[in-house]
This record gives C-alpha cells, structure tokens and sequence, in this order.
C-alpha cells in the first residue's frame, strides 16, 4: 500500500484512485490522494547514488558483433563482483562495439583492469581501461499529483555533508592497557636506530661497520627495515652519525628511543594453489604485491609444487589468511595465502683475523669501542 494524505477542497469530495480518475464517496469536504510512489521513487533514487558511490566502472572493447551483455557478464564476474553491464547501441570513432562494465568490492581497480585485459572471447582480445564518462544513471522523474504542489526541502545555511568513514577492522578491536609496572628502563645514550634503504644490508650491517672502522659494535633488530647499533661511548656514537658513508645505507638514522615500534613488518607467507603453468618468480612477486613488497623467494625445491614459501614487507596491521582468484589464460584457479612467522636476520660476523689497525682513524675509533662486549 502507499501513503494517503488528506486535502480539504471545495466542491464535492473525490478519492484518487490507482488506475487513475476519481471515485465519488459523498458530500465531505475532503479529497484523500493517493500518493504512492513518492517514497519508492526516493528510496530508489537514494539506492541509485549509493550504487554509484561504491562500485567501480569499466570500459571494454573489441569483441564481436555477436556478443551480448549477458557473455559480458559471464566472462568478466570471475575477475569481481558484476552489477551491470550496458552496451551502447552506437559506435566508438573506430566504428567498434563498447561497452560499460560495472564493479563492486574493488579493492584496487589498477589491478582489476589489467586482469580484464587477459580476457579472450573466442579470436576476441578484450581492451579494458577505467571509464573516463561513467553510464548515465537515469533516474525517474517523481509524479505531479493534479492540486497538489511538491514541498521544498529546507536546506540549511552553510551545512556540511556528512560522510561516513569506516575504520579498519583493527580499530575496532578492544585494547590493553599497561601501566608503569609493566615498563622496562634501557640505557639507549649510545645507541642509534635506522631505517635501511635494502633489506640484505640488514644480513651485512656487522661487516658494513667494521669496514668503515666501526669495530665491536652490537646490532640489534627492530623488525621492518629497522635496527639499532650499540656502540661503546658518546664520541662513537657521535662518529657514526656524522659518517658519510654510513649515512648512505640509510634513509633514516637518528638517536634510539624507548617508545618505537616499525609500523612495517617482513613476514613469510605460504602460497598455495598456483598451477604449474604459473609457477615463476614474476607470479610469486605478483602475489606478494598484495600485500606489500616480496623481498624473498624460497629456494627451488623440483619436487614440492604444492605450496611456495615467500617472504614480503607489508604495513598490514593483521595476520595475512586470505583466499582469492587466479585467473591464467582464461582459467580460474582459488590461491590461499598464509602468513607463517616474522622473518629473523643471520649478521654476518667478522674474523678477528680480518679487522685492520693501520689507519690511524680507525685505531682512534677502536679506543672508543674496545672491551664493549668482553
């Protein structure tokens, strides 16, 4: 049923009714208007807007004159989530057949496009690009009831839409709370932290030092691309910060603090389900950029291709377990990733043998740093 509104008017009383006309119900002074409609089409025209908030369109091209926005549908929803398809009926400039692809659930439409352009239909090769004009969304006009006129929606001076955001899962965890108790104090007064640029300088940080005359220093993990240098006095420390050299294998290096913690962290990650056609590097990479950044790859192992052990660098505050779609040459295959553990660095140590004293320099240095860690 709709919404009836009651009017007084002069003359006889009338009831609209739903197939149109009046129906005479006596002598009131009252018309009762049938006014469904009204709602449905707000409520349709807010669904419509909200529609086009969160999806995503795309623009696909060559395929034949035969092919229908239900083949569209069908070959393209292995790539996402299709909520409509519209082909045109004219032509682009280069007098080929269009069309307006539209997704929802993107999470990055850069990668969603690249996929669709692997797509064959027949002797077809789909182009796919992000729609640049999106698909006009035609809304209905709402109905003028004869004698009634639409009221104006009071807008209010100055106001300020106000928009949604939503948290990242984490947030929304409960916290913990600590107190003093739980605290530690560490004596960090001749103690450095760095960001390195790559991460194998992390395996080499030990033999880096003592190269540049930084002998008996103390390396410690922070975890990401962070670790801290121990070292035995002020004048050391002071040294190591002004040192050229040094300074080139970070992109960060300053004084250590007790309150840091890497927003980043290198993890490995078990993949599974990739088939054998795919089972290369530049796939493994691929799939690490989900995430992040793929820093390590297993060692080839010719008799395991059930499952490839990769280590990447991501900012994901969560535990990596996802399932997605692999689709190659057409065919689609379900890859389930898992994280494992934190990557752990092996330093590299330096033979006693292999530390040289003659420059000047760096027997200077080692006054500052002997008997460090005896």
């Amino acid at each position: 049923m709709g919404h009836y509104s009651w009017d007084t008017i002069g003359g006889t009383s009338s009831r609209w009714d739903t197939r149109g006309g009046t129906t005479e119900v006596g002598h009131q002074s009252f018309v009762i208007v049938f006014v469904m409609g009204f709602h449905h089409q707000n409520s349709l025209q807010s669904k419509l807007d909200q529609t086009a908030k969160i999806s995503k369109s795309v623009f696909i091209t060559i395929f034949s004159e035969e092919c229908t926005s239900k083949d569209l549908w069908k070959v393209c929803n292995d790539y996402g989530t299709v909520i409509d398809v519209f082909i045109p009926n004219k032509r682009s400039k280069s007098r080929k057949r269009f069309a307006f692809v539209r997704f929802i659930k993107v999470s990055n439409l850069d990668r969603l496009v690249e996929n669709l352009n692997t797509i064959w239909m027949g002797r077809f090769h789909l182009s796919a690009n992000r729609a640049r004009f999106d698909r006009p969304v035609v809304s209905p006009a709402p109905k003028q009831i004869p004698g009634i006129m639409s009221r104006p929606k009071y807008v209010q001076p100055n106001a300020i839409p106000k928009e949604k955001v939503s948290s990242p899962p984490y947030l929304l965890k409960p916290s913990l709370v600590i107190d003093d108790s739980c605290l530690v104090s560490r004596d960090l007064d001749n103690c450095v932290m760095g960001e390195v640029r790559q991460v194998t300088s992390i395996n080499n940080m030990q033999v880096l030092l003592s190269n540049e005359g930084f002998h008996n220093t103390h390396i410690v993990y922070l975890g990401g691309l962070w670790v801290m240098i121990e070292l035995n006095s002020p004048k050391a420390k002071a040294n190591l910060l002004q040192h050229v050299g040094v300074a080139s294998w970070f992109s960060h290096i300053g004084n250590a603090q007790l309150d840091f913690a890497a927003k980043e962290r290198i993890v490995w990650v078990d993949i599974e389900g990739v088939p054998l056609n795919a089972w290369s590097h530049p796939t493994f990479k691929k799939i690490g950029s989900i995430w992040g950044e793929m820093v390590d790859l297993e060692e080839e192992n010719d008799t395991l291709f059930a499952r490839k052990r990769i280590c990447i660098k991501t900012s994901h505050m969560e535990n990596i377990l996802e399932s997605f779609k692999l689709i190659v040459k057409g065919k689609v295959f379900w890859v389930r990733a898992k994280e494992l553990f934190t990557w752990v660095p092996s330093f590299k140590t330096v033979p006693v043998n292999e530390v040289s004293l003659d420059d000047e320099s760096v027997k200077a240095n080692d006054m500052d740093n002997i008997g460090a860690f005896d």
